[in-house]
């Protein structure tokens, strides 16, 4: 006598081993691996305390005892670059974490149920991806009160369109397949079908729009606190440290220029990661 037994998600073909330790994943991971283990160790790396102000230092070009020199309080530059890095990977990590639990959720919700639904939630999103992601940010920020947290929420609000309309795609791509079907006259409930069979398939997908999106999640941090609606002072910020070394441009160009040139390698190292991660999962570009 023959029995049903529980389908299973169509397995992706395998891709070549190669293509996941292509250059451009090297070079991301290599870069990543360099601030991370750099703002991990902020405690240890900082020669001083990030806060501590030096009114008989202010200003001072690199020397031995500050190695990228002092701000107009005296602070430790090299120290609050450390601190400030750490701030934005917190922050983009934190942020792309809630909008992806979000916006793939209910993505593949709308996707999935289709109808009165599916078409609420499209307008929804649509409202959310025709404000610009900073203008976006600039108002929740403003609404909520300058901190890190309400800064999460804010980035986290800009990114969840782009969750939302990846788990979505997936979704309406997966719903007719057969496999779907066969869970349907198995009796599963439509959520067992949307997160125990179709939320896997959206894996590969949702890593390379989460590294992507984290590369957008410190640039806007970064725009966010240069006009002083990130983390408040004293705490250390790459775009606050950017925003206060013009105030010294010809003195001190270094002021500026070092936060400026750690918020652009995290982001080519995030960018140069996610540029690899999409063609590795791209199945077109399997040989």
């Amino acid at each position: 006598m023959s029995h049903i037994t529980a389908p299973t998600p169509a397995m992706p073909l395998a891709r070549p081993a190669r293509k996941w330790r292509s250059p451009e994943i090297v070079l991301g991971l290599a870069l990543m691996a360099l601030l991370v283990g750099a703002a991990a160790a902020a405690p240890l790396l900082a020669t001083h305390d990030p806060i501590a102000q030096d009114m008989l230092a202010r200003l001072k070009g690199p020397s031995a005892a500050h190695w990228l020199g002092t701000d107009n309080f005296g602070r430790d530059t090299f120290s609050r670059i450390l601190y400030g890095l750490r701030l934005s990977m917190i922050v983009a990590v934190a942020s792309t974490a809630l909008a992806a639990v979000f916006g793939v959720a209910v993505g593949i919700l709308s996707g999935f149920q289709g109808g009165w639904i599916d078409r609420g939630l499209s307008a929804l999103n649509d409202v959310l991806m025709s404000i610009p992601q900073l203008v976006a940010g600039i108002i929740i920020v403003a609404l909520l009160g300058p901190g890190v947290v309400n800064l999460i929420i804010a980035l986290a609000v800009t990114a969840f369109p782009a969750f939302y309309r990846m788990a979505r795609a997936e979704a309406l791509s997966l719903r007719e397949r057969e496999y779907v079907d066969a869970c349907r006259v198995l009796g599963y409930s439509n959520a067992r079908i949307m997160f125990r069979h179709l939320l896997p398939e959206t894996q590969s997908e949702l890593l390379v729009v989460a590294t992507l999106w984290m590369a957008t999640a410190v640039r806007t941090e970064a725009s966010l606190s240069f006009i002083g609606l990130g983390a408040p002072p004293p705490t250390a910020t790459l775009g606050g440290l950017v925003r206060a070394g013009f105030d010294n441009l010809l003195q001190l160009p270094g002021l500026t220029l070092w936060p400026s040139l750690a918020i652009f390698v995290l982001m080519i190292g995030l960018n140069i990661l996610g540029d690899g991660l999409r063609d590795a999962a791209d199945p077109r570009s399997a040989s």
